[in-house]
């Protein structure tokens, strides 16, 4: 009889301090890497994205650094900070998220304008903001799927030239070139659907 209400009085104690002592758990800190693959879709068409982010969650929030690849019309390396919140009590949660940082370009030949002196790409911003739903696997994993929009900016440096048929070409040094040249700045923004898994 005693044995049975030592067992029951454990069971209580555990029912009562089990949700504390896993919730003292859970709020401290953690390092976790996202890793995300991706649609992007706007007016020039759809495009590939990959991105790897990894940080550290306190509670509910989490903050980490991030690199990806954005394959859309020009291919570029954003280098970002991301920020997110959950919410909900069960392991399944809904989440905010916010990237921003820079945007650095690797344009390809085939990707470049066809100008008689070389392109030159320079780096602009990158940002994305969205919202999604963690499906946890297990306890330390979770598959992640969010949407979306995303935005990056890049310019381009071209000279033009003009060529006259009987004078001679221009032979003139890129320094001269660059002077003489134009400017164009892109502006993109994309609706971004993106499923990644979190360990």
């Amino acid at each position: 009889m005693r044995n049975i209400k030592f067992l029951l009085i454990l069971l209580l104690l555990g029912i009562r301090y089990g949700p504390v002592s896993a919730q003292q758990k859970s709020s401290r800190w953690q390092f976790h890497s996202l890793n995300n693959v991706g649609l992007l879709e706007a007016q020039a068409g759809s495009a590939f994205q990959l991105q790897t982010v990894n940080g550290v969650q306190h509670k509910s929030w989490f903050a980490g650094a991030g690199v990806g690849l954005d394959f859309y019309r020009y291919r570029t390396i954003p280098l970002f900070i991301d920020l997110r919140k959950e919410f909900g009590k069960t392991a399944n949660k809904l989440f905010v998220y916010t990237d921003l940082g820079r945007n650095f370009s690797w344009v390809t030949d085939k990707e470049k304008s066809l100008y008689v002196a070389d392109d030159q790409f320079s780096h602009g911003l990158y940002a994305d903001i969205g919202l999604g739903y963690k499906i946890a696997v297990g306890k330390s994993q979770a598959f992640l799927l969010s949407l979306g929009y995303s935005y990056k900016n890049l310019s381009e440096s071209y000279a033009t030239i003009y060529y006259y048929p009987g004078l001679p070409s221009f032979t003139g040094n890129p320094e001269q070139m660059e002077s003489a040249g134009n400017r164009i700045s892109y502006s993109l923004i994309r609706l971004s659907i993106k499923m990644g898994w979190q360990f």
